[in-house]
C-alpha cells in the first residue's frame, strides 16, 4: 500500500553550512507565536540549508548542475496527503526571509510569490505514534527545474539521513545531510543532495 503511495505523492507533489536559529516560545495549535505589538520575530523561521542537484542524463530536465541556498523555512503539521489518511510535517525552505504577509500566505497554503526565486519542501511522512518517520519526500525547484523524489523509505534510508529527529507538536528539531541517486535507467541520472539543521516552530494545519 505504501509504495503505491510513494507513486500517488511523486506524481502529485544538497555540504557543511553554518546554522542560525533563535530559541522561541511554543507555538500554540493554532499557529499563534511570540509577538511584541502584534508583529512576530522573522528569526522564529531562520534557518539556512542547502541543496544540490546534478543531472547527467534526462530528456525532461535540464542538464548539469544547480545550487538552493535557502535562508528560513516554514514547518506545517498536516494531514493533506493521500486522502488525509496519515499525518505528515510539512517543510517549506525559501531563499527570501518570511516576514508577516508571507507568513499569513502560507498559513492558507500560498507560497507563490515567496518560492518564486526557487524553493525546497521536504515532506516527512509520521507512523502512528508520530516518533518515528516512515516515508521522506524532497521537491526541489529553481526557475525552469523541478524535482520530486522519495529520498529514504526503507528503514536503512531512514536511519542514515533521519534519525536525528524530534517532534513535540509545538517544535520540529531535526539534522539531516545525505543524498538520492535516481536507480539506474536509459531516461534519467540525476543525484539530489541536502543539508539541513532545524530547530523550528510548528503550525497546525490538521484537517479534521
Amino acid at each position: 500500500m505504501r509504495g503505491l503511495s510513494i507513486i500517488v505523492v511523486l506524481f502529485c507533489c544538497a555540504f557543511p553550512i553554518d546554522i542560525y536559529s533563535e530559541p522561541t516560545q511554543p507555538v500554540s495549535a493554532m499557529g499563534l507565536m511570540r509577538c511584541v505589538q502584534g508583529v512576530c520575530y522573522e528569526t522564529e523561521f531562520q534557518t539556512k540549508a542547502l541543496f544540490n542537484l546534478a543531472v547527467q542524463k534526462s530528456k525532461v530536465l535540464k542538464l548539469g548542475k544547480s545550487r538552493l541556498e535557502t535562508e528560513s523555512a516554514f514547518v506545517t503539521y498536516t494531514n493533506e496527503f493521500f486522502g488525509g489518511t496519515t499525518n505528515a510535517l510539512k517543510v517549506q525552505f525559501f531563499t527570501q526571509p518570511i516576514k508577516e504577509e508571507a507568513r499569513a500566505k502560507l498559513l492558507r497554503g500560498d507560497n507563490q510569490e515567496i518560492s518564486r526565486g526557487g524553493y525546497a519542501t521536504l515532506v516527512l511522512f509520521l507512523e502512528d505514534d508520530e516518533n518515528q518517520i516512515w516515508q521522506a519526500n524532497l521537491t526541489y525547484m529553481v526557475p525552469g527545474t523541478t524535482v520530486a523524489r522519495t529520498v529514504a523509505a526503507s528503514p536503512e534510508e531512514l536511519t542514515k539521513y533521519f534519525s536525528d529527529f524530534h517532534f513535540d507538536h509545538n517544535r520540529l528539531q531535526l539534522k539531516s545531510k545525505g543524498s538520492y541517486t535516481a536507480p539506474d535507467s536509459k531516461e534519467e541520472t540525476l543525484i539530489l543532495s541536502w543539508n539541513a539543521d532545524l530547530d523550528l516552530p510548528v503550525f497546525d494545519r490538521i484537517k479534521k
